[in-house]
């Protein structure tokens, strides 16, 4: 009796095992019972991805999920407490295993770890990090991971960077991918970031000291029409060579941190086509494909060797490919410590860059090809907002993600996703969506980008999501139709979009479908913050309400205006703060003229004067709105 007692009990105890390791479906179940294994002595960045991981989980199943450092009933093992043989994995990438009824997650370098545990949560927990305040995490009493799980990642880039608003916050860049230091600071334990010591970008004026030696050597400064400038310094100079290089290493002297995975000094070009057009420049230039690049690449390359020499071997020298230094040199390559990175600012954005159809782009290609030729670490800046007018669509969604897979193909590695930098005083149109389609591509440049949109706008916008996406699929459609099916980084509201009257009344429904269908204050003011870039196209282009129809346009501009600074709108195109604010004809002029009519401004008042003229004779000659309302029952009327 006492034997068959015994022997249900153990087969109890081994069905109850069973039943909690392993679903129905043969996945392993994980649930509260489940704990978190790490070595005896965690190093920090297993003890950051433990705790990160139990906190997580925690939320999950509502109840605190523990750490042990001895194997105990089921348990998620991480770093050199796992059995996943991450050897053959690259530095900072990551592996899930499924071992036994248990989980593996190894990673390596700094970053690998935590990366797996991000992955982990997003995978088997349903857990999205949208924006930096709005992360969704399903709450459950057991999660699923097949029991064949084999996951391996490899980064696809060593640097990703961009600048919008969410991507600056820590826990979204962790759990999205972005690792560049410019506009985030990840802690160490968290593998920290790849940083640019010394400044960012436009580096060479500091660098060379151009100003301070303008009286004193005016031959370190570049000879541009005649003149010497200290606008570039002259790359041929050894003097100037000898100063760059003091200062470089002097940087690396006081913030090298030989733990990071990677570090750079950027040695590039001050913003201006001033280069330097000396006999010996000249000289040297010519005899390497008469290219810029020729003498800007072969003085990085001598700062690259001090470097070298001096024993950082975790640091890079990056220099631009940018507007008169695009094309590669012939005759010299890059040293492997030297970052090229290529700027698209030319492009047109509304075409992928392989497109064969857009001639800015096919430019652009070849110039990446000829540098992938001779540099085997070429990183992208890339742009995506409209700096001319930031406050309308930049409808650049549908060639996201195409563009970054091929930055990848072309052995691109690293990206920075330069977008609207300013969008703290800026922020209307879809910045928020614009940057998680950025992060997750430079996470995955192949991952399901329509399944991560779609999940995104229904998180940020509410029931009423599809709206909004059939509204950005019609900017989309309509992009550069009037300047030859091109769109640039600078366009004009009436370049960018060819809307017909029908057209911008079913915008107009769609938007109001999607506020009437939000169901929080936060999802309204989403949509209500977005929609003010259709508002500002509108009252730029006169249409809709703002037609010169419409008696009531003078109010309606008011009205926008005032909205506009409801929302911290304080500029309308970059370096431009504040300038629109004080506008005296807001009520009287296209919306994007608001900032040139400043109180100082010439014609300012007399474009006032005239503007309070019209608008007391618009309802005589308007008959009181009789036009516009027959306009927009005609629009009605052609829709149906």
């Amino acid at each position: 009796m006492k034997k068959t007692v015994s022997l249900l009990l153990a087969l109890c105890l081994i069905a109850a095992f069973t039943q909690a390791a392993f679903a129905s479906d043969g996945a392993v179940s994980v649930d509260s019972s489940w704990s978190v294994l790490v070595s005896e002595a965690p190093d920090r960045y297993e003890a950051y991805a433990a705790e990160k991981l139990c906190g997580a989980l925690s939320q999950v199943f509502g109840t605190q999920i523990q750490t042990a450092v001895e194997a105990e009933g089921n348990y998620i093992a991480l770093g050199s407490a796992s059995c996943a043989d991450v050897s053959d994995i690259a530095v900072n990438g990551y592996r899930i295993q499924v071992i036994d009824g248990c989980i593996h997650i190894g990673g390596t370098g700094v970053r690998g770890l935590q990366a797996g545990v991000n992955r982990f949560l997003e995978e088997f927990c349903g857990r999205k990090v949208y924006t930096a305040q709005i992360t969704v995490l399903p709450r459950s009493q057991s999660i699923a991971v097949p029991a064949d799980t084999d996951l391996k990642y490899e980064p696809f880039f060593e640097y990703t960077d961009t600048d919008w608003k969410s991507p600056r916050d820590v826990e979204y860049s962790l759990a999205n991918g972005l690792d560049g230091g410019t506009y985030r600071n990840l802690p160490a334990e968290a593998g920290g970031t790849v940083d640019y010591l010394g400044g960012f970008c436009h580096t060479m004026g500091t660098l060379c000291e151009s100003e301070a030696h303008a009286q004193s050597d005016p031959s370190q400064l570049a000879l541009f029409d005649g003149e010497r400038t200290a606008d570039q310094p002259c790359l041929t100079n050894p003097d100037v060579l000898a100063i760059a290089t003091k200062n470089v290493l002097g940087i690396l002297a006081e913030k090298h941190d030989p733990d990071a995975s990677l570090q750079i000094v950027s040695v590039t070009q001050n913003d201006n086509q001033h280069y330097c057009k000396c006999d010996r420049c000249k000289e040297f230039e010519k005899a390497h494909g008469a290219v810029q690049s020729a003498t800007m690449i072969n003085f990085v390359n001598q700062i690259a060797d001090a470097v070298r020499e001096a024993g950082y071997d975790n640091v890079a020298i990056d220099t631009f490919a940018y507007q008169y230094t695009r094309k590669a040199p012939t005759g010299i390559k890059p040293r492997d410590n030297v970052i090229v990175r290529l700027c698209t600012i030319e492009c047109c954005f509304c075409h992928s860059l392989d497109d064969k159809s857009c001639k800015r782009n096919t430019d652009l290609m070849k110039d990446l090809a000829d540098w992938s030729a001779i540099c085997g670490r070429i990183y992208v800046w890339d742009y995506t907002t409209n700096y001319s007018n930031t406050c309308i669509v930049f409808p650049d969604f549908d060639v996201i993600q195409r563009n970054i897979q091929v930055f990848y193909e072309n052995n691109v590695k690293g990206v920075y996703e330069e977008g609207n930098y300013y969008i703290d005083s800026c922020d209307t149109e879809f910045g928020e969506l614009r940057a998680y389609m950025i992060a997750k591509c430079l996470q995955n440049p192949y991952c399901d980008i329509e399944k991560e949109t779609d999940g995104f706008l229904a998180a940020y916008y509410g029931a009423g999501w599809q709206d909004i996406k059939e509204i950005i699929n019609m900017h989309i459609s309509s992009t550069g139709s009037i300047v030859g099916g091109h769109l640039g980084i600078g366009q004009s509201p009436g370049s960018s979009f060819s809307f017909s009257s029908a057209d911008v009344a079913k915008i107009d429904s769609l938007w109001e479908s999607a506020k009437e269908a939000a169901q929080s204050d936060e999802q309204l003011e989403h949509i209500s913050r977005s929609e003010l870039s259709w508002r500002f196209w509108k009252g730029s282009e006169g249409k809709g309400e703002f037609s010169i129809t419409n008696p009531a346009r003078f109010d309606e501009r008011q009205k926008l205006f005032e909205d506009m600074q409801s929302y911290g709108v304080k500029m309308l195109s970059e370096g431009s703060y504040d300038d629109y604010l004080d506008c005296l004809c807001v009520r009287y002029v296209p919306v994007n003229e608001w900032n040139m009519y400043e109180p100082d401004e010439s014609g300012a008042k007399a474009r006032l004067f005239f503007g309070q003229l019209l608008e007391k004779l618009t309802p005589v000659l308007s008959l009181g709105g009789l036009y516009y309302t027959i306009e927009k029952a005609l629009v009605s009327l052609f829709r149906v």
